[in-house]
């Protein structure tokens, strides 16, 4: 509460002043990773740069662009040394892309910053501690694990609804249970929420009261918007984070792009050879957060792109803005027997344990789905049966027992003639359903 409190005055400052506040945290953060980060302190000196010779963002390209490779392959190095090991949280993210990554953060940043930016990002939508809400995701996403998850989630008055066990059946008591709650905000993948949507328009059950529209963890499409805007009768409030850096940005009540926790966090936004690039021109998000001291990721490449956007905001905060995101897919997989699965509740981030390097799941019939595999290493044969058993159960669990799950490991991946690498691609179209129940008989 009192990084809320900061940020909530922050927020109106000039943006003169948040950059010099950028710049006191970074120089901080940049003599702190060079004397306690061997990662760090290895490659400053093999380039010649003293701590001093990074004073603000703009001389961060000095440093190169940090990949999720890189934290793979020096993941001991870029730990800390003297951190306790007890102020240390792990996560895992299995990405938009497919690429699993496991990485440490501290507990001050997570639970502390990060908590307080995502509750500053609610207050932009008018929902503040203590309004009720209803949260669209699974068991596996961000908090819901936890033994604490279902006592925070009551404390906070927030309803938990399992997007991973949608199907026609199903979506009648969803609906049912948001009306009931009457939310300030309903929150969610932007594909889960659509699934909802979706089936409110075509069954034509009553729309729920839901106050704001809250999305994230996803790409937000314009056609995905429209439905939501249309379906729910708002603009909805778009929210870019990740597993790695926590709340990063969200659209404010102007809906004019989305506004950076500049305060906390320096993005910028590069071409292929991490050179910044002006705005107006996209590019590679790359973050680099001001409060790790645990595991500190400094220029770490997000695998999203976005540009910044010229101009002040209308709403009177001088935060720089993102113009969008790019990465997040929407994609749905549809089963026999009527789920409909957003990419989140296939639980992507659960394979960043089995020692794979990238992976991809291929729905072509509507009762099976194929799952490429790179694994970390070269394995034997006994190995890598168990690696395939081991994955094909993981998403298995998630699509059920009447979909076929075959897992190919392979040593590469080809991307999209976009150069995307999606983790999900279906090209199923989604089956009729039977004519949905009415709520009251439900």
């Amino acid at each position: 509460m009192r990084s809320l409190s900061e940020l909530e005055q922050t927020q109106w400052w000039p943006l003169e002043r948040i950059e010099q506040l950028q710049s006191e945290r970074l120089q901080r953060l940049i003599h702190y990773a060079y004397e306690r980060v061997p990662y760090y302190r290895r490659l400053m000196d093999s380039r010649g740069i003293s701590p001093d010779c990074i004073r603000a963002a703009a001389d961060l390209p000095l440093l190169p662009v940090l990949f999720k490779s890189d934290v793979r392959e020096h993941a001991g190095d870029l730990l800390a040394e003297g951190f306790p090991r007890r102020e240390l949280v792990r996560g895992r993210t299995g990405g938009s892309t497919g690429t699993p990554l496991m990485f440490y953060s501290s507990r001050e940043n997570r639970y502390s910053r990060g908590v307080a930016r995502a509750l500053r990002a609610l207050q932009w939508a008018g929902v503040h501690p203590g309004d009720a809400t209803v949260r669209i995701a699974t068991h596996g996403s961000r908090g819901y694990a936890s033994r604490l998850g279902p006592l925070a989630r009551f404390l906070s008055r927030e309803t938990f609804v399992d997007s991973a066990a949608f199907s026609d059946a199903s979506l009648p008591l969803v609906v049912q249970r948001i009306a009931q709650v009457r939310p300030r905000a309903l929150r969610g993948f932007p594909s889960a929420l659509c699934i909802i949507a979706e089936f409110i328009r075509e069954s034509g059950v009553p729309t729920p009261e839901v106050g704001a529209v809250v999305t994230g963890a996803e790409q937000l499409f314009d056609e995905q918007r429209a439905l939501l805007r249309d379906v729910f009768g708002s603009e909805p409030f778009d929210k870019y984070s990740s597993y790695e850096n926590f709340d990063i940005a969200m659209e404010c009540e102007a809906h004019a792009g989305l506004h950076i926790a500049a305060e906390d966090l320096i993005v910028e936004i590069v071409d292929e050879d991490g050179h910044p690039v002006g705005p107006g021109r996209q590019g590679y998000v790359v973050i680099t957060s001001l409060h790790e001291s645990g595991m500190p990721f400094i220029r770490y490449c997000t695998d999203d792109e976005s540009s910044f956007l010229n101009g002040a905001c209308a709403c009177g905060r001088a935060l720089p803005r993102l113009s969008h995101v790019v990465g997040k897919t929407g994609n749905t997989i549809y089963t026999p027997s009527g789920k409909r699965l957003s990419p989140f509740a296939l639980h992507p981030s659960g394979v960043a344990a089995f020692g794979v390097r990238q992976f991809q799941l291929i729905q072509e019939q509507l009762d099976h789905v194929t799952v490429r595999v790179v694994p970390n290493t070269s394995l034997s044969p006994g190995d890598s049966q168990a690696l395939a058993a081991a994955v094909g159960a993981h998403f298995g669990g998630a699509l059920g027992d009447d979909v076929r799950v075959d897992v190919l490991l392979v040593d590469r991946i080809e991307p999209t003639p976009a150069g995307k690498h999606l983790f999900l691609i279906s090209k199923v179209p989604r089956p009729p359903s039977s004519r949905p129940q009415s709520t009251e008989a439900a």
